[in-house]
């Protein structure tokens, strides 16, 4: 079965190449961290935000203390 592509993944996987950052290798943190983005998308989007603002949310979880 392939590998569901994850925006937050690739987003963060990217960051950390470009940058040089020692978590690039790290697949259990870049994992974790997608999944956290995701899920404050999904929470802010629940409570009736707009897309814009769930992404700005899910972005600010995702790139926290990067």
């Amino acid at each position: 079965m392939p590998k569901e592509l994850d925006y937050y993944m690739l987003y963060l996987q990217k960051f950390l190449k470009e940058t040089g950052n020692d978590l690039m290798d790290d697949e259990e943190f870049i994992s974790s961290r997608a999944n956290l983005a995701g899920e404050e998308y999904e929470n802010v989007r629940r409570d009736g935000a707009s897309v814009a603002i769930a992404q700005e949310s899910a972005m600010a979880v995702l790139m926290n203390g990067l």
